[in-house]
């Protein structure tokens, strides 16, 4: 007994330490330079605006959606934490509950489910920083926390009564899954059902209860998640039927989805040839262990087999695996079935294909942990997880460096200019991650963005106030050579732009906008801000 707490205590130790260090190359920056990740934060500072400071000029702009949308959760969060504390400590905090609590909630869901086999929770750690997280689609990373912690939540108290203040506990935890991203919300539903019907199927075949025993626990656990899941499963219905009927669908072909099993597509966030290398060898190692197990499963019930004199189905009834199996082996058909059913990609919702994939890898890993292997198999998994993770990491840090002084470079830029102004960002740089890097601009100072993917899209905390909302122009109106017209709604007022924020390099010559515009910025405005990459113009003319 001492020894077994010895080694619990060592691999406790041993996962706290590469936690730790799995910390480092994402702490290591000012701010973490994902790809929506300035969206986020620039969001968060327009719902403290509008919320906490009742700015004028942002409720020109904008308004709070009034749909209670999902992807409330890391907007809310960062928007209270810089109330108190600079918006890059805030979203260090959010990074650091992400990747320290991801395998930590992941571990507990783990030993819950077979803590014989809890070693194989090492294989979480490449997870924590998948292609989600480098996108920033914060509220997706946010959703999979609650995920496992509502599913273990369930796992642990399914079979006891359902007082209130436990049915309270679920429901919140439910209801924070949802408002974090309803594809996650779904799939922690799908996931519990599969263990009520699973329970419910198993107590028939095994009949270890009477049928009343059954009905009762079936209907109780049925009730319960009703119960729960009543208020976000109604605005998941909402969600979807207020939502145009005709939307641009796109399906990913069979064959690309398949390779994207294989390299572990979730995993890969910038450079497909280089990441899935690292991958493809978690991938492999997850397949041997899904093999070494279910060798060994029907090894052993070839032995019961052939021992058996008397009652063979009993005998092989009595060495199947346990209930965990089952639930898990059923859960993974389910969702690699809508992986390959449902489309990628419906309107501006994407990347489900990926998504699905993801939580697919997450319940593979906790199947494998379900088997009755031997234990070295378990260092196996810890050196596997370890080295793929390092592996990645050793990848991104360049990666992260760089983008991570572009990201402060934009964000500097906010120093030249006045609280309360108008701000046209241009991108003119080749690459498609970097696009939404103006937004650093705005993530601390009032200062209004004229565009603002999140506002369009109407899945967000943010949306425009369209009555109220000015349109916006460069230049004098009085010469058509030098003014650019930027009319979103007919019959709203106009407002000069107060400066020009340029992302990379433009070619005067491209075409009318781009001849256009340098003829303004050079006229009428002052680079007031320049670096390698960014250039901030302040208007000098008013009209």
């Amino acid at each position: 007994m001492l020894n077994v707490k010895k080694w619990q205590r060592a691999e406790l130790l041993l996962f706290t330490l590469v936690t730790i260090i799995n910390l480092i190359p994402y702490l290591s920056t000012r701010f973490f330079p994902s790809m929506d990740g300035a969206s986020h934060l620039a969001n968060s500072n327009i719902i403290n605006q509008l919320i906490f400071h009742n700015n004028e000029l942002f409720n020109q702009f904008f308004r709070i959606n009034p749909e209670p949308v999902p992807n409330w959760t890391s907007h809310l969060f960062i928007s209270l934490l810089t109330l108190i504390i600079p918006v890059f400590l805030a979203e260090k905090i959010l990074l650091i509950i992400l990747l320290a609590g991801i395998p930590f909630v992941f571990r507990a869901l783990m030993k819950t489910i077979s803590p014989t086999n809890a070693l194989y929770c090492f294989l979480i750690f490449p997870f924590t920083h998948s292609m989600f997280f480098f996108f920033g689609f914060f509220n997706f990373c946010v959703a999979v926390l609650f995920f496992i912690i509502a599913l273990n939540y369930w796992l642990r108290n399914y079979q006891k009564p359902w007082n209130p203040i436990r049915l309270l506990i679920l429901t919140v935890l439910i209801a924070i899954t949802y408002f974090s991203h309803i594809l996650v919300f779904g799939t922690l539903l799908i996931i519990i059902a599969m263990h009520i019907l699973t329970g419910a199927i198993l107590g028939i075949i095994c009949r270890k209860n009477s049928w009343k025993d059954l009905v009762n626990n079936f209907v109780k656990q049925t009730v319960a998640i009703a119960i729960a899941a009543i208020v976000p499963l109604t605005l998941f219905v909402y969600f979807f039927y207020t939502r145009p009927g005709i939307r641009d669908i796109k399906f990913i072909p069979r064959e690309e989805l398949i390779n994207y099993l294989i390299t572990i597509r979730p995993l890969i966030s910038f450079n497909i040839s280089v990441e899935s290398r690292p991958t493809m060898i978690l991938f492999f190692m997850l397949l041997f262990f899904v093999m070494v197990g279910l060798a060994m499963f029907f090894l052993a019930v070839s032995r019961k087999i052939k021992t058996a004199d008397a009652a063979p189905l009993r005998a092989v009834t009595s060495s199947l695996p346990g209930f965990h199996f089952w639930w898990l082996l059923g859960t993974m058909i389910i969702l690699l079935s809508l992986y390959f059913i449902l489309p990628d990609a419906y309107g501006t919702a994407s990347y489900t294909s990926l998504r699905i994939a993801f939580v697919f890898f997450l319940i593979i890993i906790l199947w494998i942990s379900s088997f009755k292997i031997n234990w070295w198999f378990g260092v196996l998994a810890i050196i596997a997880g370890i080295f793929v993770n390092s592996a990645l990491n050793r990848i991104y840090n360049p990666t992260i460096q760089d983008l991570g002084k572009l990201a402060v470079s934009c964000y500097k830029a906010a120093d030249h200019i006045k609280p309360n102004s108008l701000v046209l960002p241009i991108y003119c740089m080749d690459n498609w991650f970097t696009g939404h890097f103006v937004d650093y601009l705005a993530v601390e100072k009032p200062v209004v963005m004229v565009y603002n993917y999140e506002c369009e899209s109407g899945y967000f905390p943010v949306i425009w106030s369209l009555k109220a909302k000015p349109n916006y122009y460069l230049g004098n109106p009085s010469a058509p050579d030098r003014y650019i017209n930027f009319e979103i709604i007919k019959g709203n007022p106009f407002r000069q732009l107060d400066y020009v924020f340029i992302l990379g390099q433009y070619d005067p010559a491209k075409d009318w906008f781009f001849t256009t515009l340098h003829k303004i910025v050079t006229e009428q405005f002052d680079c007031v801000y320049q670096t390698e990459n960014c250039r901030l113009y302040q208007s000098k003319i008013k009209y």
